[in-house]
């Protein structure tokens, strides 16, 4: 159930879902919602509160080949969050910056327990509690040649792995994410598209020879052009353009080194 109310310059928007699992014999429970924004010429506030819950999928609780073990018994995970924030357009620049807060019950996660060598399984598992604390911000500027954009994200999380544990979710995550960018004009039908990204992963992995290992920080160059139409639009475009493979993403998983993609579309009738 939702329900929208707008006035000239506030915005409220309020629901709930009502959930009931027969399988975990949970009872009737109800999340609430709730959206406000306010705007103020060109600027806009805004503030939230939402709930919900994920059911544990088939893999999590029955999947036991290959090294996997699954916990037929898990619960349903569920989450509060509590976002506040603005947001500003003029022709100058465009900004958005947020904080929230992510509170996690029951959280659903593999896990391994390394100290167990060659019997060390993955496991699934609930989390009893996970907060998480987080800023994003983002920034767009015009520029003589077209467009520069701005990101960065930051998470910090209050629960920490454990000697010997390797988590492939919840306790892995990005604790930095920087991103820049910068979109060209069209001439003549040709623009560019320029992305560097430089990201700094928490947690650790397990080397082929049995070593755990941190994630490092790394940056990655990602480049596109094209020509564009009324009939047809051609594309190249290179991921990892410097050709980096020294980076680890995620634990013992082999990263690819420069990607190039072509492509063609071809327009049956004249774009307007």
């Amino acid at each position: 159930l939702e329900h929208n109310v707008i006035f000239d310059h506030l915005t409220i928007s309020a629901g709930f879902v009502a959930a009931k699992s027969s399988w975990s014999n949970m009872n009737m429970t109800i999340y609430p919602g709730l959206d406000v924004s306010y705007v103020m010429g060109r600027v806009k506030l805004f503030a939230s509160y939402n709930s919900s819950l994920r059911l544990p999928s088939f893999t999590e609780m029955y999947y036991k080949l290959q090294g996997y073990a699954a916990d037929p018994h898990l619960k349903p995970e569920e989450m509060q969050a509590v976002e506040l924030g603005s947001q500003i357009h003029t022709p100058v620049v465009s900004a958005k910056v947020s904080a929230y807060y992510h509170h996690g019950k029951n959280m659903i996660d593999w896990i391994m327990d390394t100290t167990q060598g060659e019997q060390a399984q993955w496991q699934s598992v609930n989390h009893t509690q996970l907060n998480a604390y987080g800023l994003e911000a983002a920034l767009q500027v015009p520029v003589k040649i077209g467009q520069f954009d701005l990101s960065y994200s930051y998470i910090y999380q209050d629960k920490a792995n454990e000697p010997g544990i390797v988590s492939q979710y919840a306790l892995e995550y990005l604790r930095h994410k920087l991103v820049a960018g910068l979109q060209t004009k069209e001439w003549r039908g040709i623009s560019m598209r320029l992305n560097c990204r430089w990201q700094d992963r928490v947690g650790a992995y397990t080397s082929f020879d049995g070593t755990m290992c941190d994630y490092r920080p790394y940056a990655l160059v990602d480049a596109r052009i094209q020509k564009q139409t009324q009939r047809y639009m051609v594309y190249v475009e290179a991921n990892n353009l410097f050709d980096n493979r020294s980076y680890v993403d995620f634990g013992k998983v082999q990263q690819p080194g420069l990607w190039v993609v072509t492509g063609l579309k071809i327009y049956l009738h004249s774009r307007r």
